[in-house]
């Protein structure tokens, strides 16, 4: 019988928050792969937009996401990552087209090898129960997360904010490989991006957002993490819209993009109909 989380651990992203740990070979490769444990509140959606790959979530995934970032600069075991996937990644809010399942990726320790991902990804159903439950350590982010301006006169936020697209930058990468959106930095990277999306705050415009991967010489960013403060509804409103569109015959839509602007449309006659009940 699995054990279930208790309520109030279901939320609890603090700087000891627990994760399952599974030590898995696949494709020639040995990964550690650490991933939220069932019943975590917490949900991510993925898309490809604008030439720009997008981690969306809440307000509540940000605060998680930066956690896990800043855990992960701290990691030294090679071929070790973190991975979203099973109930925590949900189609997107837009259009309800599925999501991909993501990795965060320590550049400084675990080499993505495309066969390896392959094989992950057909054992994604079937990994079996963790082998170990791991406190994830992020004192220093809570520190910072309580002093921002302290973050921003570190000496070495400071070098590494003046070399924007050198040195650390180049090793920032977001890209999809072996049917994961795969996102990898090296330390100083990621405490410094996680520090950035534990910071988004969509309770005043509604939406915050953060590039990921935007070196310069670019005119947009290869990633963005993007949170909404109605990620939820948006979830339920979408899930509505693309069923009625599939009920209606839209599973014989030619092509994707025409199956989207239905559910697009009709996601504008759920909303009316929530707003006039």
């Amino acid at each position: 019988m699995r054990k279930q989380q208790q309520p109030d651990n279901r939320r609890a992203f603090d700087d000891r928050m627990k994760l399952h740990l599974r030590v898995v070979s696949v494709g020639g490769r040995t990964y550690r792969i650490v991933t939220l444990r069932p019943g975590t509140e917490a949900a991510f959606s993925t898309n490809f937009f604008h030439e720009t790959w997008h981690v969306v979530s809440d307000a509540a995934g940000a605060l998680l996401l930066g956690r896990l970032l800043w855990g992960l600069a701290y990691q030294r075991q090679p071929g070790t990552l973190v991975l979203l996937h099973g109930e925590h990644v949900q189609p997107t809010p837009f259009d309800a087209d599925p999501s991909d399942p993501v990795l965060l990726v320590p550049a400084h320790l675990t080499p993505l090898d495309v066969r390896a991902l392959r094989a992950l990804k057909e054992r994604l159903h079937r990994l079996g129960p963790p082998q170990a439950t791991i406190r994830w350590q992020t004192h220093g982010l809570s520190r910072f997360a309580g002093d921002r301006d302290a973050m921003w006169d570190d000496e070495g936020v400071e070098r590494l904010c003046s070399a924007k697209g050198e040195g650390s930058w180049q090793r920032e990468q977001i890209s999809r490989s072996g049917g994961f959106l795969c996102y990898t930095a090296p330390p100083q990277v990621l405490r410094l991006r996680a520090f950035q999306v534990h910071g988004l705050d969509p309770s005043r415009h509604g939406m915050d957002y953060h590039y990921l991967a935007d070196r310069s010489g670019r005119r947009d960013a290869d990633g963005e993490v993007q949170v909404f403060r109605d990620y939820r509804r948006q979830l339920s409103d979408v899930r509505v819209a693309r069923r009625e569109v599939l009920a209606e015959g839209g599973a014989a839509v030619p092509c994707p993009q025409a199956l989207r602007e239905r559910v697009w449309q009709q996601r504008e006659r759920v909303v009316a109909r929530r707003n006039h009940r």
